[in-house]
């Protein structure tokens, strides 16, 4: 038997179905052993009786702007962990720091300081990179970003950006319609660098141009971009009939309604469903005033953000606990069906699969514990606790 920290007593889910009772053993940061039933030997190291609980890989959110009153949007790097100490609080192990359209230069010092951040210590939820949601998008379907920051695509501001992360840049949002699309999203792919479609206005034929060239994600669908029509099929259209796009899900209940969440997974597929907060600074914090990215205000009035004076959301101040119990609600999916949207698609997008969002040997010992009403107890960061409430000791 391994030695290492023992979880036992919980409903783990592992490859594909729940062990009930299972357990876990983690040796370092690392998952060493999964099995159903109890460890045979427990003389190898601490252990930990979960009491019937959900053990679940840690959530990997890929399109997250901050949190916890920490935003990821700027240079400053205290805010930055501010963020992913909030998001660990809520079951989120990994998250693609996003941005916003912003001036060169300030979008350039951002993904700079990211990339310091990242090779930090990690504290809370472990950055894996960033993802650039703008500048290279549609103004007509810009949302809450700011329009005098929006561009065309330009692949050297781009290879500008991707020396800044200096590999920190993991995806970029490009709208398929705009000028310079083509050579971006070719500069993207070269560098491997995941091209998601959105906030844009383009056609069915565009967005299918641009998967051709290599785009695989759409940057939450249904939002930042024209609805679907019998006869003009658009973005909405392209993302829920091509097999190569997978859809980013805000499941808040305000940006997407609960029977079009149904929708959705019935056309994609527990596949190609991908959970994501969008969250902003807002997130954890009172209703009030906040600022996004370079300036842009923005007022939360019962959880819901907005552009100021606006009814145009900008954002959310959801958390990937809770959309997790909103898809089973809303979706009627399954836990282990809701675990795959919440971790396993990501890592699989990211090219992680070797390494996170299943709860397998040798993988990170990135963990997530939830009671009976599926509320976050406790989050497992390579093997060190970031949260643990009071029931889970």
């Amino acid at each position: 038997m391994p030695t290492g920290t023992h979880l036992f007593g919980a409903r783990v889910v592992a490859g594909g179905r729940v062990l009930d009772p299972g357990y876990v053993t983690v040796s370092d940061n690392r998952i060493v052993d999964v099995g159903e039933g109890r460890p045979r030997d427990f003389s190898g190291g601490p252990s930990l009786d979960l009491g019937g609980r959900w053990l679940l890989p840690g959530y990997i959110d890929l399109h997250v702007h901050g949190g916890g009153g920490g935003s990821f949007t700027g240079s400053d790097q205290d805010e930055h962990l501010t963020a992913t100490r909030f998001h660990s609080r809520h079951g989120t192990t990994s998250l693609l720091a996003t941005t916003v359209a912003s001036s060169r230069e300030h979008l350039a010092r951002a993904v700079a300081a990211l990339r310091e951040t990242m090779q930090g210590e990690t504290q809370g939820s472990r950055i894996l990179g960033v993802n650039l949601e703008g500048p290279f998008i549609s103004e007509e379907c810009r949302g809450a970003q700011d329009p005098a920051c929006i561009r065309d695509p330009d692949v050297k501001e781009f290879s500008d950006l991707l020396a800044a992360g200096d590999g920190a840049v993991r995806v970029v949002t490009v709208a398929p319609e705009r000028p310079g699309a083509g050579p971006l999203i070719a500069a993207a792919r070269e560098a491997g660098v995941v091209v998601s479609v959105g906030h844009a206005a383009a056609t069915y034929e565009e967005v299918l141009s641009a998967v051709a060239g290599g785009a695989t994600l759409v940057t939450h669908i249904f939002n930042g971009m024209h609805q679907l029509h019998q006869r003009v099929p658009g973005m909405v259209g392209a993302g829920l009939v091509s097999p190569e796009l997978s859809c980013e899900l805000i499941a808040d209940g305000m940006h997407v309604h609960p029977a079009v969440v149904r929708m959705l997974v019935a056309a994609k597929g527990l596949d190609r469903v991908l959970l994501i907060t969008d969250a902003i600074n807002a997130a954890g914090m009172p209703d009030g005033d906040y600022v996004l990215g370079d300036g842009a205000s923005i007022t939360v009035t019962s959880g819901r953000v907005t552009v100021h004076g606006t009814e145009t959301l900008a954002g959310s101040t959801l958390t990937m606990g809770q959309a997790v119990k909103n898809i089973v609600a809303f979706a009627g999916v399954s836990v282990v069906e809701a675990s795959q949207m919440a971790s396993t698609n990501a890592a699989r997008l990211l090219g992680r699969s070797d390494t996170t969002g299943e709860i397998r040997s040798g993988h990170l010992a990135d963990l997530v514990v939830l009671n009976s009403e599926l509320d976050v107890c406790a989050t497992m960061v390579g093997g060190n606790w970031a949260y643990r409430d009071d029931h889970v000791v």
